[in-house]
Protein backbone atom coordinates (compact mmCIF):
# COMPACT_ATOMS: atom_id res chain seq x y z
CA UNK A 1 0.00 0.00 0.00
CA UNK A 2 1.33 3.51 -1.19
CA UNK A 3 0.57 6.57 0.85
CA UNK A 4 0.71 10.32 -0.67
CA UNK A 5 2.14 12.79 0.70
CA UNK A 6 -1.03 14.26 2.29
CA UNK A 7 -1.56 11.32 4.41
CA UNK A 8 2.01 11.25 5.40
CA UNK A 9 1.75 14.55 6.69
CA UNK A 10 -1.10 14.95 8.28
CA UNK A 11 -0.26 11.51 10.39
CA UNK A 12 2.99 13.10 10.72
CA UNK A 13 1.21 16.20 11.92
CA UNK A 14 -1.47 14.18 14.15
CA UNK A 15 1.61 12.45 16.03
CA UNK A 16 3.02 15.90 16.80
CA UNK A 17 -0.23 17.01 17.99
CA UNK A 18 -0.45 19.59 15.45
CA UNK A 19 -3.79 20.20 13.16
CA UNK A 20 -3.83 17.92 10.11
CA UNK A 21 -3.41 20.66 7.66
CA UNK A 22 -0.83 20.36 5.04
CA UNK A 23 2.27 22.06 4.93
CA UNK A 24 1.28 24.87 2.66
CA UNK A 25 -2.08 25.56 4.81
CA UNK A 26 -1.05 27.26 7.90
CA UNK A 27 -3.12 29.04 10.27
CA UNK A 28 -3.72 32.69 9.41
CA UNK A 29 -2.09 33.82 12.85
CA UNK A 30 0.66 31.88 13.37
CA UNK A 31 1.68 32.83 9.23
CA UNK A 32 0.99 36.62 10.46
CA UNK A 33 2.92 36.68 13.74
CA UNK A 34 6.24 35.03 12.35
CA UNK A 35 7.23 37.77 10.45
CA UNK A 36 6.33 40.48 12.88
CA UNK A 37 8.36 38.00 15.15
CA UNK A 38 11.69 38.43 13.06
CA UNK A 39 11.11 41.48 12.23
CA UNK A 40 10.78 42.70 15.67
CA UNK A 41 13.76 40.53 16.69
CA UNK A 42 16.34 41.91 13.84
CA UNK A 43 15.01 45.39 15.02
CA UNK A 44 16.22 44.55 18.49
CA UNK A 45 19.61 43.38 17.13
CA UNK A 46 19.92 46.08 15.28
CA UNK A 47 19.01 49.31 18.19
CA UNK A 48 21.52 46.87 20.63
CA UNK A 49 24.15 47.58 18.01
CA UNK A 50 23.33 51.00 17.24
CA UNK A 51 23.64 51.58 21.36
CA UNK A 52 26.43 49.46 21.49
CA UNK A 53 28.45 51.88 18.82
CA UNK A 54 26.99 55.22 20.12
CA UNK A 55 28.60 54.31 23.52
CA UNK A 56 31.87 53.58 22.01
CA UNK A 57 32.15 56.54 20.10
CA UNK A 58 30.76 58.40 23.14
CA UNK A 59 34.02 56.82 25.57
CA UNK A 60 36.37 57.76 22.71
CA UNK A 61 35.41 60.98 21.93
CA UNK A 62 35.66 61.55 25.98
CA UNK A 63 38.84 59.88 25.98
CA UNK A 64 40.20 62.52 22.88
CA UNK A 65 38.89 65.10 24.96
CA UNK A 66 40.85 64.51 28.28
CA UNK A 67 37.78 63.87 30.51
CA UNK A 68 37.82 61.41 33.10
CA UNK A 69 37.25 58.10 31.08
CA UNK A 70 39.31 55.29 31.88
CA UNK A 71 41.31 53.88 28.72
CA UNK A 72 40.51 49.93 29.54
CA UNK A 73 36.10 50.83 29.61
CA UNK A 74 36.84 52.70 26.05
CA UNK A 75 38.56 49.76 24.99
CA UNK A 76 35.77 47.71 26.59
CA UNK A 77 33.06 49.20 24.91
CA UNK A 78 34.99 49.39 21.54
CA UNK A 79 34.97 45.72 21.65
CA UNK A 80 31.17 45.44 22.40
CA UNK A 81 30.62 47.49 19.29
CA UNK A 82 32.89 45.42 17.38
CA UNK A 83 31.54 42.62 18.43
CA UNK A 84 27.84 43.63 17.67
CA UNK A 85 28.73 44.59 14.56
CA UNK A 86 30.47 41.80 13.33
CA UNK A 87 27.53 39.44 14.74
CA UNK A 88 24.95 41.76 12.53
CA UNK A 89 27.16 41.29 9.52
CA UNK A 90 27.57 37.67 9.97
CA UNK A 91 23.67 37.62 10.52
CA UNK A 92 22.77 39.92 7.07
CA UNK A 93 25.50 37.34 5.13
CA UNK A 94 23.59 34.33 6.11
CA UNK A 95 19.89 35.89 5.38
CA UNK A 96 21.28 36.98 1.93
CA UNK A 97 22.95 32.93 1.34
CA UNK A 98 19.92 31.48 2.48
CA UNK A 99 17.53 33.79 0.00
CA UNK A 100 19.91 33.13 -2.59
CA UNK A 101 19.82 29.16 -1.57
CA UNK A 102 15.75 29.22 -1.98
CA UNK A 103 16.15 31.49 -5.57
CA UNK A 104 18.14 28.45 -6.95
CA UNK A 105 15.75 26.07 -5.72
CA UNK A 106 13.82 24.21 -8.86
CA UNK A 107 10.11 23.69 -8.60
Amino acid sequence: MQLGIESITAVAAMQAGLPAAGPMQLDAAQNASAPDGFVQMMQTKLDDMNTNVTAAETALSNLAAGKSVEPQDAMISMERARISVMTFIQLRNKLVESYQDVMRMQL
